[in-house]
């Protein structure tokens, strides 16, 4: 139910956000009849579409009573598909994971609006094992192995898979999924239960302040680069100058309002911020450190100690 909510809320913001931008607009003729909002069904892991559909629903409904501007959401399989449908003119806005934004971001018609602001400051996958256990590299880690917390996000399964490709069939594979919370997760590894587990930065940092002696008994075998948050992105030509600016200020101040600071709960996020250079910067390390599949593979970085975050 909570990620329901979750869903709910944020598809909400992006409504009302554009919303705000068209109510105000005199130039009605400038917007498109409908807005189209893409989304990525791996941001609604373990949500039932039903649900997903249900939350949205009556969102579009209010959008449509009190601004007249219709609004739909479309849940797409990837990156590539929501990229191809900007692209092509069958939506206007859609929300891209960072790392895959990186790379889509070349794709003829895209233009960032909005990233999103994580709680903790960073978005960055942990590979965490016990301060007592003899593993020093990642190749040390043997079958199947790595408790991976249900609902763990993207970027977290693309730098497990990463790494798998540059080790032997079969190692440093997932463990069964039991449904464990990030917490109980790196519990596990703590009290020598589990080998290793794969975690989000922001899990670590939330154990600290939680369980600082169950933190004290963890250290990071193996860390991503830090990748750019999600961006919301919409197609050049979709809206007037006047409206991008009216949507893009909707969502910057989301924490003002209170939808707005429900979203920045559910999801973690302190909220929105321009798009500035520096998260430009993290989108061109993520494209080098990871390419999209199918690409080269990059050499290894080379391996050296990794000392658990600070809050």
């Amino acid at each position: 139910m909570i990620r329901a909510f979750r869903v709910y809320v944020g598809v909400g913001l992006l409504l009302a956000a554009v919303q705000s931008a068209g109510a105000a607009d005199p130039a009605a003729d400038a917007k498109p009849p409908e807005l189209r909002i893409g989304l990525l069904k791996p941001m609604f892991k373990d949500v039932p579409a039903a649900m997903v559909n249900a939350a949205a629903r009556p969102l579009q409904s209010m959008i449509v009573d009190k601004s007249g501007m219709k609004g739909s959401i479309e849940v797409v399989d990837d990156y590539k598909a929501l990229a191809e449908k900007l692209s092509s003119g069958k939506l206007d806005i859609g929300v891209f994971h960072g790392f895959e934004y990186a790379w889509v971001k070349d794709t003829p018609g895209l233009v960032p609006l909005v990233a999103t602001v994580p709680n903790c400051g960073k978005v960055q996958a942990c590979l965490v094992v016990s301060v007592d256990s003899k593993f020093t590299e990642v190749k040390d880690l043997k079958g199947a192995c790595v408790v991976v917390p249900t609902s763990s996000k993207a970027h977290c399964h693309m730098y497990l898979e990463r790494i798998r490709e540059r080790l032997p069939a079969g190692d440093c594979c997932p463990a069964k999924n039991r449904g464990l919370t990030p917490e109980a997760a790196l519990g596990e590894v703590a009290n020598g239960e589990a080998d290793a587990a794969l975690v989000d930065v922001s899990s670590l940092i939330a154990l600290e302040r939680a369980l600082p002696g169950c933190y004290k008994k963890l250290r990071i075998l193996a860390q991503s680069e830090q990748l750019p948050p999600a961006v919301v992105v919409y197609r050049k030509d979709s809206f007037d100058a006047a409206t991008v600016t009216k949507i893009r200020n909707g969502l910057l101040d989301c924490s003002t309002t209170g939808p707005g600071r429900l979203f920045s709960m559910f999801w973690q996020l302190k909220g929105f911020e321009d798009v500035s250079a520096s998260y430009h910067t993290l989108v061109a390390t993520a494209a080098k450190a990871y390419p999209a599949p199918g690409g080269p593979v990059p050499p290894a970085a080379p391996s050296a100690p990794n000392p658990l975050p600070n809050k």
